[in-house]
């Protein structure tokens, strides 16, 4: 029995190891993509002018009521240890159904550093929902490791 629980041990601490790893790139890459957009943002607000990409143009209290284009939700997963897992639900733009593109909100015709910027938050909030996952994962893994050494101790 002691043998079974140190092999289980053993697979256990390799996938801790792969998690790790993913984690580690997607953090990496989640980095990577956020400085890319700051950099377009700025570079937007260098040839536009200060005021093109500013706060004056954000929704306020009298503004429409609009809808989020992104929505997260955790479902049941039973490919993952922890059983649970979050998911990126997007919803396409519809002004008649109250989502609306944030760009938009700046100027209909946005420049294009300007949009390339929303593609790389874009892509980074895909990345920290996988961050998230791992995370669940990683956290579930070594709770299983805890419980087999318990285990392994008893025998």
């Amino acid at each position: 029995m002691k043998g079974k629980i140190g092999e289980l041990l053993d697979a256990l601490y390799l996938e801790l190891l792969h998690l790790i790893e993913q984690q580690t790139q997607c953090r990496v890459n989640i980095e990577r993509l956020t400085k890319a957009g700051l950099l377009l943002l700025a570079k937007t607000r260098y040839v536009s002018g200060m005021q093109t990409v500013s706060v004056a143009q954000l929704p306020t209290e009298n503004s429409e009521d609009f809808k989020a284009l992104c929505r997260v939700v955790e479902r049941y997963d039973e490919e993952a240890v922890s059983g649970r897992k979050i998911q990126l639900i997007r919803s396409e733009v519809e002004k008649s159904e109250g989502y609306y593109e944030p760009l938009h909100f700046f100027n209909i015709l946005a420049p294009s550093s300007l949009r390339n910027a929303a593609e790389q938050y874009k892509k980074s909030i895909t990345l920290l929902v996988e961050s998230a996952n791992i995370q669940r994962e990683m956290l579930a893994v070594m709770e299983n490791i805890e419980n087999l050494k318990i285990l392994k101790k008893q025998f």
